[in-house]
């Protein structure tokens, strides 16, 4: 290792490169860098969906399930198939073991096993087999349509017809890639036609269907060769509105008179008969969300978004607004790295400067843009992004950073007091402590090591912060060890005095620092003397009390933890400025009551604003409320989206917590408690949007044995379960999916 050292030492010019070479490679990964909430990846779990329109859950489970089941359970590498059967709906969930390499090719299997089921219902359409991925919304876009407009088909369509525009405008901007209507009905046309017509002409509404279907067709005709060319022959009698529709002929009588669609019935231009509804600020609306696909830069696609938003043309009375924006806790992230960064690095200057020199301190402390830049080059290289999880990383790593070069740099100097010359002085001093420098930088390394190896989705979700966190202390060790002592060795240094040059009217500040620097050491050399000598002397002489201490303090730091009064959470709540309401009915239940029951819940969470906001600065910014779908942001599978007259949401967003001196969880309290009970509600259920491989505080499932029974049984026991729980002070929200609609 000295020779290595020493060649290093000697060799300034190549050092001094390879210090520009990193600086430069980092700040422009750095600059590259995808910007992301959390790292996307992809699960080992496969969804099949087999769509089954008007069964029963009974009906779904043994036409779907359980057929589906019995076809994939010799696939290998599964390690648990979990079946829900909603009306009309058939889901199995595969989840893969962690040793499968190669997920699309199980993927495949599953599927021709589930092509190859010879007894599907003849009802069933065909299922859909699909690998799960956790992704989330980048922003979304509400349309707002005019205050006071009319509930009908026609402003439907015409609020309908502005966000599809403002769609199309989204999907052309250069950092948008993907951007979905949420709960907007599908467009339909209506052919009615009274049961007296149908009779009195011999027809019946699945024979209409067919002549519809039949006349409404484009086909190829051929090809005419002649001497002059080639003509293409085509028939064109493809309709798409209601008003062509009508034209087509349906009925032609004995006298040779054609009567069509539109002369024995109406034909009108609807929306499916869904009940879906979205209002925002308590105005109709549209959502568009704001997909981010892999490879996209959030803060850059949340900018255009928002560039957009503001420059926007709108027919008068519409307006647009924006929420859900992932990008505000990364750039918040991002910049307490900055301002974390350039304090620990004017901290350490200013500290070493004030007991060693002005040259040590300079070196040490560009060792922080150097281990943070070296690794943010190889993250760029190794296809990693600038997250969450790795800014926290280099947060963490910037207190420790720079020891090793601490102690590298202190023991050159000692060696420089003793009489010895630059050159010797530093490699003497840096091969001294080699071997205990390297053994704490990697007690360090090994102690986060073990987080490279979890697995299953948690593993791929933190996988990125061990990288980034080991990766900046060995590039850090690597610094202190190769490059530092030849910055330490030489008089004259072209970066140094690059940097002197830049700042050269700081030397005025040169006597000011010298006095400083003396009263300093003679402070350090009091407190040495006057305290900690005389303290470490009783220490070493009481070896075994020393030992009693430290052992009691490790047992009772244990036992706090042990006993609950410092909780242990892996991820523990934070202070939230999206919040969420949801209502869950019975299946069946008129889209009217859940109308009601989410604009109560509306109308409680801005009678808390009111109560809760200062004066002309109301802390809720946004109310979005919806019926008919709700999607479940950080659920997978089944979960993560359901629909139907049933379900309804209300979603707030509030001012950041430096602007308001109420928690979020405090405005949920006082939500819930102002929203009251909802008489018939299967589930309601008030907390903050669900990011990450997180999930429910507490969760169990009861498994029951086959028979007849086995479904009334389970839904009586889960029952049982939820009213002994609601017994335990401070448990609410108790959720279940054993409802008639989905078990």
């Amino acid at each position: 290792m000295r020779s290595v050292v020493s060649w290093t030492v000697r060799n300034m010019p190549a050092m001094n490169t390879l210090v520009i070479a990193t600086l430069l490679v980092g700040a422009m990964a750095f600059a590259s860098m995808r910007r992301e909430v959390f790292p996307e990846f992809d699960l080992e779990i496969v969804l099949v969906t087999v769509p089954y329109p008007g069964a029963t859950p009974e009906e779904v489970e043994e036409g779907i399930c359980q057929k589906v089941e019995e076809a994939c359970r010799s696939v290998a590498g599964i390690k648990k198939i979990t079946s829900v059967a909603q009306e009309g709906t058939g889901f199995c969930v595969f989840e893969l073991q962690d040793s499968v390499k190669d997920v699309q090719k199980t993927l495949g299997e599953i599927r021709s096993e589930v092509e190859r089921i010879p007894s599907m219902p003849e009802l069933a359409e065909d299922p859909k087999v699909e690998q799960v991925t956790l992704r989330t919304p980048a922003i979304k876009v509400g349309v707002l349509a005019p205050q006071g407009m009319a509930a009908d088909a026609a402003a439907e369509g015409e609020l309908r017809d502005v966000a599809e525009l403002v769609r199309d405008d989204l999907l052309a901007l250069p950092a948008v890639s993907a951007a979905n209507l949420l709960g907007a009905k599908d467009y339909e046309i209506d052919i009615e036609i009274s049961e007296s017509t149908l009779r009195k002409y011999g027809l019946s509404l699945q024979k209409v269907a067919d002549i519809v279907r039949r006349e409404n067709l484009e086909l190829p005709g051929g090809t005419i060769r002649s001497e002059g060319g080639e003509i293409l022959l085509r028939g064109k009698n493809k309709r798409y509105v209601g008003r062509d529709i009508a034209k087509l002929p349906l009925v032609t009588l004995p006298d040779g008179l054609v009567l069509t669609v539109g002369d024995l019935g109406a034909v009108r231009d609807e929306f499916a008969d869904v009940a879906t509804s979205n209002r925002i600020n308590g105005r109709p609306g549209m959502v568009i969300s704001i997909d981010r696909s892999s490879g996209e830069d959030l803060l850059a696609m949340v900018a255009a978004v928002k560039k957009y938003v503001a420059e926007a043309k709108l027919p008068p009375g519409y307006d647009l607004a924006i929420w859900s924006d992932q990008s505000i806790d990364v750039r918040d992230r991002l910049d307490m790295l900055i301002s974390n960064g350039l304090q620990g690095l004017a901290i350490v200057f200013v500290m070493l400067a004030l007991f060693l020199d002005l040259k040590i301190a300079f070196w040490v402390a560009m060792g922080i843009p150097f281990s943070m830049l070296g690794t943010g080059a190889l993250m760029y290289a190794t296809d990693q992004t600038l997250n969450m999880l790795s800014m926290f990383a280099f947060l963490m790593a910037i207190g420790i950073v720079v020891d090793d070069a601490i102690v590298v740099s202190d023991n050159i100097d000692r060696h420089r007091r003793m009489g010895k010359n630059l050159m010797t002085a530093a490699i003497d001093g840096t091969v001294e402590v080699i071997p205990s420098v390297i053994s704490s930088v990697l007690t360090t390394v090994i102690t986060f090591l073990p987080l490279c190896y979890v697995s299953g989705v948690m593993g791929k979700f933190i996988a990125v912060m061990p990288f980034a966190f080991i990766t900046t202390l060995l590039v850090s060790l690597a610094e202190s060890l190769l490059v530092l002592p030849g910055h330490l060795a030489h008089e004259k240094n072209f970066l140094f005095t690059v940097f002197g040059i830049v700042l050269y009217p700081l030397r005025l500040l040169l006597p000011v620092v010298a006095w400083l620097q003396g009263a300093c050491d003679r402070g350090l050399k009091w407190f040495v003397r006057n305290a900690y000598a005389p303290f470490l002397d009783v220490a070493l002489d009481n070896r075994l009390s020393v030992l009693a201490v430290a052992a009691c303090i490790l047992l009772v730091a244990g036992g706090i933890v042990r006993s609950g009064i410092t909780p242990f959470l892996l991820f523990p709540k934070i202070d939230a400025n999206r919040l969420v309401a949801k209502v869950v009915f019975p299946d069946g239940t008129p889209a009217s009551v859940t109308e009601d029951a989410t604009r109560r819940i509306e109308e409680a969470a801005v009678a808390v604003s009111q109560k809760l906001s200062p004066a002309n600065a109301p802390i809720v910014t946004l109310v979005h409320r919806a019926v008919g779908q709700v999607a479940a942001q950080g659920e997978v599978g089944p979960d993560a989206r359901m629909s139907g007259s049933h379900v309804g949401a209300v979603a707030l967003e509030l001012v950041e917590g430096e602007l308001r001196d109420v928690t979020s969880e405090q405005f949920i309290s006082e939500w819930r408690r102002a929203a009251g009970d909802f008489v018939g509600a299967e589930s309601l259920i008030y907390g903050t949007e669900n990011i990450g491989p997180g999930g429910k505080t507490i969760e169990f499932k009861l498994l029951a044995q086959a028979g007849a029974d086995s479904v009334r049984q389970l839904e009586a026991a889960v029952e049982r379960c939820k009213e002994w729980l609601a017994q335990y002070p401070g448990v609410i929200d108790i959720d279940d999916d054993s409802r008639p609609g989905k078990w």
